[in-house]
């Protein structure tokens, strides 16, 4: 049940046009999103996160792997496995406004990858 509520609240992010960043949560280890400047976990919620070369106490480090470069192919990865996540939910679901939801968050993913194969 958790997890279809992350899934819920990805989609709600990626509707809001928050960017699906190539980082994950350190605490739950669900993608993080960034909206308005802010680091956002659909699990945890808002998350301080202290970029490379930044030295300000009081500040965590959240995702650690952020420092390492993350391969454009990686973040397609990483994309395609939320599409199927996302088709797999949307098999079962009754709700038209989630359906909505879902089509639209793929749609935004399909957008996303077909703008990567340009570059």
């Amino acid at each position: 049940m958790e997890k279809e509520a992350t899934i819920k609240k990805m989609a709600e992010l990626l509707l809001s046009r928050a960017t699906m960043l190539a980082y994950h949560c350190p605490n739950c280890g669900a993608p993080l999103f960034e909206k308005e400047g802010k680091v956002l976990c659909p699990t945890c919620g808002e998350v301080k996160v202290v970029r490379e070369g930044e030295e300000e106490e009081g500040k965590e480090e959240v995702a650690p792997q952020a420092k390492a470069e993350v391969e454009p192919q990686e973040g397609n990865e990483i994309l395609l496995e939320k599409r199927k996540e996302l088709l797999l939910r949307l098999k079962d679901e009754k709700d038209l406004r989630v359906i909505l939801d879902i089509l639209e968050a793929i749609k935004r993913i399909d957008g996303i990858l077909r703008g990567s194969h340009r570059k």
